[in-house]
């Protein structure tokens, strides 16, 4: 079965990763939410695309050198005054939904880690029982890897997780090619692979499930491009217009 999931809370119909898109995204007929996880520089975990918020608020700067109180100080751009959520705040919009979650872990603008920051995202998933209703992925393999260490930590593993995804970027397919891919991903360990929708054909499909690699999509917004993804029967697939993927679900 493939399952759609919204994108930063279905960002072509709401203002992304925002608590109106999801109240909104619990509604749907979808099966998970997307959204990004950053760290303020008190150790908050929030929810928010970019590492800058000068894009999505009206202020500026990097989500790590603000403190959670200074953060909340800026309102989101069209959300009507809302701040940014926080990964609690979200957790407490889903947890009594049918919508799973999907959750990227994000680096500073610099591309290097927060410290700890996986950590945190484990002990706030298993303290809501959210653990197992979550797929977790990362453009990022050692991101990956410093999850899995903080879930042996609770003496959890990956395979408690609903999904544990590399996000294949296409500057890393061009760059390493297909089977360096799979190479990286068999020396880390991870066994699925979220590629571009626009990607994705039958031939490439079928080298990963050679190799024992789950297929997941991202980037299907369009109705055309979620019914792609329905034919080639990837385990997921993330849309900005989740409401075009549920109607190509449904035929």
């Amino acid at each position: 079965m493939t399952l759609i999931a919204s994108h930063r809370g279905g960002a072509h119909l709401w203002p992304e990763n925002t608590r109106l898109a999801f109240s909104q995204t619990a509604k749907l007929d979808v099966d998970l939410v997307e959204f990004d996880i950053h760290q303020t520089r008190d150790g908050k975990l929030v929810v928010h695309h970019d590492a800058l918020i000068d894009r999505m608020t009206d202020g500026k700067g990097a989500i790590a050198d603000f403190s959670y109180g200074e953060l909340m100080r800026h309102v989101v751009i069209g959300s009507g005054g809302e701040t940014i959520p926080t990964l609690m705040e979200t957790i407490d919009i889903f947890g009594p939904s049918a919508v799973d979650l999907r959750l990227e872990i994000k680096t500073r603008a610099d591309g290097t880690p927060y410290e700890g920051m996986e950590r945190r995202i484990v002990d706030e998933l298993a303290a809501t029982g959210m653990l197992t209703r979550t797929m977790v992925t990362s453009f990022s393999l050692p991101r990956l890897a410093a999850f899995a260490a903080a879930l042996g930590e609770h003496g959890l593993n990956v395979g408690d997780l609903l999904g544990f995804i590399f996000l294949c970027s296409p500057q890393a397919a061009g760059q390493l090619g297909w089977s360096g891919i799979i190479t990286a991903l068999r020396s880390s360990g991870v066994r699925e692979i979220a590629i571009r929708a626009d990607a994705l054909d039958d031939e490439l499909m079928e080298l990963f499930r050679k190799n024992g690699v789950t297929v997941h999509g991202w980037a299907a917004h369009t109705g055309e491009a979620a019914r792609a993804m329905f034919r080639l029967g990837v385990a997921s697939f993330t849309s900005d217009r989740p409401d075009l993927a549920i109607a190509a679900k449904r035929g």
